[in-house]
């Protein structure tokens, strides 16, 4: 199912990607728990603090999730905590937090959740352009951070990534979502409407998608056909893997989240600057990953 950002439930593979990340962040912060620096989190796309997980996929599959307790049958429903729950929770957390998200409703329910937190700023809109705004004031030896980038679709532009990279003091967290929304934007026929091909431009920053995608071959007429590729995912990914390692010194090995009927729907990818990082992120991803 495709993901939109005013949809308050998820598949319970959602709790396997929530779970790496909350882990990662324990680890960054034990890591840096006792360095002057000040740490910084920003959640791009920070959806619901709590979401539903679809109760026609929780009984395929036993992923560890909250339980809300219930008074009656109709509310026996699961939960997991979302992204910005996690991180203002996290053991020796950080000192600033920016949360963005498309949402006004959500939004407000983040500054209700973060009322009385220093350091917490919430921004509805989107975080392309503002990330990128904020990105030069984290060019700074004192400070270290995460940005934890889960789009809904195409929607992280390279631009965005390379504003971060570029800080030298962040590390991103990235959710591609390879299976579940870039490669549906590709079609057969090779007939793209003009947005999707600008939106997958904008998320690889470079056109190469397209030679990768497709092969133009000459049937027995002369004609030119037009053919996608039967790798297009695997294709995708490398670029995409070999571009982070452009602007990032250290790449992690992307962890593939799948879900109930083990189908790939997207990757976990850990990029920063780092060796330590590095070697934290390619534990902690591996940890339960289906192969």
């Amino acid at each position: 199912m495709k993901k939109s950002h005013r949809e308050n439930t998820v598949g319970p593979w959602a709790a396997a990607k929530l779970d790496a990340l909350e882990a990662y962040l324990e680890f960054y912060g034990t890591a840096l728990s006792k360095q002057p620096f000040k740490r910084v989190y920003i959640d791009a796309f920070a959806g619901a603090c709590v979401t539903k997980v679809r109760t026609s996929e929780v009984a395929e599959e036993r992923i560890p999730i909250l339980d809300i307790p219930s008074d009656t049958a109709q509310e026996q429903e699961q939960f997991v905590l979302g992204s910005p729950i996690r991180a203002l929770n996290v053991s020796n957390g950080f000192h600033r937090h920016f949360f963005f998200d498309l949402d006004e409703t959500r939004a407000e329910t983040l500054r209700t959740v973060s009322a009385g937190r220093a350091g917490v700023t919430v921004t509805v809109g989107d975080c392309n352009p503002q990330i990128r705004a904020l990105a030069p004031t984290l060019q700074n030896r004192q400070i270290r951070g995460i940005a934890f980038l889960d789009p809904y679709g195409a929607h992280l532009e390279w631009a965005t990534l390379e504003a971060l990279a570029k800080t030298g003091t962040m590390e991103v967290v990235i959710n591609f979502p390879l299976a579940m929304a870039i490669n549906r934007l590709i079609t057969r026929s090779g007939d793209i409407p003009e947005r999707w091909a600008q939106q997958l431009t904008a998320c690889f920053g470079t056109e190469e998608w397209r030679t990768i995608a497709y092969d133009r071959v000459t049937d027995l007429f002369g004609d030119e056909i037009v053919q996608k590729h039967g790798d297009v995912p695997k294709r995708l990914l490398n670029l995409y893997i070999s571009r982070l390692r452009e602007i990032f010194n250290f790449v992690a090995k992307p962890r593939l989240i799948r879900n109930t009927r083990n189908a790939p729907l997207y990757y976990l990818i850990w990029a920063g600057p780092n060796k330590l990082g590095l070697k934290g992120a390619d534990h902690i991803l591996r940890q339960g990953e289906k192969v």
